[in-house]
């Protein structure tokens, strides 16, 4: 297959598989020689930070001299974004190659997995093969079920911040929640974990269970540029009033990753967290316009606070996924807008613009309405003045604007 036709197979794969597990991934892994066991992974799960700690966990460890992988969900861009090995995406032939490889050994052995599972499948084989040193690998959805999981065991197991998403899969509550995804902590290993004060009893006891050392990162101070974290100083290149805390959280994996014996130096530490690039988690793309993908009510809570914190006046393009909880999230965010263009991208399962309109307008919030996501940013930028224009609700919408943004006209800085 090319990668166009590689694309296309993929993406027909089912995104669920009965019965639920990872057996059938185990056996197409055990046709493939299991790379997954010949690999040393740093394993993240949580609701929201996750990415963004992975590509600080991952920086730092380029920077120490290390051949790191990058293993993330969704894409925001190209397909190709989700496999990365020390900062670059797999090349589209690779991507075909493996994939190619991958159909064959699942149809031949009866193995039919998820397209999740499919694609973790291919970045392991991809990762084993190019040598990587270590693989930064990022859970797909929950914990104790994500077909990262498959993996026997993990350097360090990392508990991002955890929150209420994805409740028709993981459970009704923050607590069970909590369990799923500490269904990645490995026994007799090493745990970092955001503070979580809602649950971090749960954290504790699951870590306790497995004879897991448990590291919960403290609260750093937050300066100018970055934060101060046990007296060191860092400079930090994501913005948002989330970010340091995630350092933080990159901080302790650090530590914890020499406790084994890894060298990771100073200088890398610190020159990895000021040129970490993650896109959407505050990213300004101009002086006047932000994108973030916090699509979440703990995401939106964060992406609120940055926002206020910047005292200028603000103007949200939104979209958002109907599975999620769109009206509290825009309830949350909508009264701290000058205006909210409401938008919406190709995509079946979007809440509709009109849907958002009305949320918004209940709020006594200016709305315009604008199903073309691109025209949408233009009519923002038209209105701004000398407002910030944020782009947020989604990671579909995120990528969509930012894949586009430098074709877009009057994206001249304010």
């Amino acid at each position: 297959m090319n990668y166009t036709e590689s694309l296309n197979f993929i993406h027909s794969i089912p995104k669920f598989r009965r019965p639920l597990g990872n057996a059938n991934l185990s056996r197409l892994l055990k046709v493939l020689g299991n790379p997954q066991k010949k690999l040393k992974f740093i394993h993240i799960a949580g609701t929201n930070g996750k990415g963004s700690t992975a590509a600080m966990t991952a920086e730092i460890l380029r920077r120490s001299g290390y051949r790191t992988g990058l293993f993330t969900s969704p894409f925001l861009e190209v397909f190709n974004d989700r496999i990365r090995i020390n900062g670059e995406n797999i090349s589209d032939d690779e991507l075909a190659d493996c994939t190619t490889r991958v159909k064959k050994a699942m149809e031949e052995n009866n193995a039919p997995v998820s397209e999740f599972a499919f694609v973790t499948a291919a970045a392991f084989l991809y990762f084993y093969e190019k040598n990587c040193d270590f693989v930064v690998l990022e859970v797909g959805m929950g914990g104790k079920l994500d077909a990262t999981n498959v993996i026997d065991k993990s350097l360090v197991s990392v508990i991002c911040k955890i929150g209420l998403d994805h409740t028709q899969y993981l459970g009704n509550t923050i607590e069970e929640i909590a369990l799923e995804k500490c269904g990645i902590i490995r026994e007799n290993g090493i745990a970092v974990s955001y503070p979580n004060d809602d649950v971090i009893d749960i954290i504790k006891q699951c870590a306790a269970d497995k004879n897991t050392q448990l590291i919960i990162a403290d609260k750093p101070e937050i300066t100018e540029n970055g934060f101060i974290y046990k007296g060191n100083e860092y400079a930090l290149s994501l913005k948002g009033a989330y970010q340091p805390q995630n350092a933080a959280v990159a901080l302790e994996i650090v530590n914890a990753l020499r406790e084994k014996g890894i060298e990771i130096s100073e200088s890398a530490v610190q020159k990895g967290l000021a040129h970490t690039q993650w896109a959407a988690r505050f990213e300004f793309v101009a002086d006047n316009v932000i994108i973030d993908g916090g699509h979440n009510i703990d995401g939106i809570r964060a992406l609120k606070k940055s926002l206020l914190a910047l005292n200028r006046e603000i103007i949200l393009v939104m979209a958002m996924m109907e599975d999620k909880a769109y009206e509290e999230c825009i309830r949350e965010i909508a009264p701290i807008a000058k205006t909210v263009v409401a938008t919406e991208v190709n995509m079946p399962r979007c809440l509709k613009a009109e849907k958002l309109s009305d949320i918004a307008s209940s709020m006594n919030v200016p709305v315009i309405v604008n199903t073309n996501p691109q025209d949408a940013l233009r009519t923002a930028l038209e209105i701004s003045d000398d407002a910030a224009v944020c782009v947020c609700g989604s990671l579909f919408l995120a990528g969509e604007i930012r894949k586009n943004f430098p074709k877009t006209k009057n994206n001249t800085c304010k």
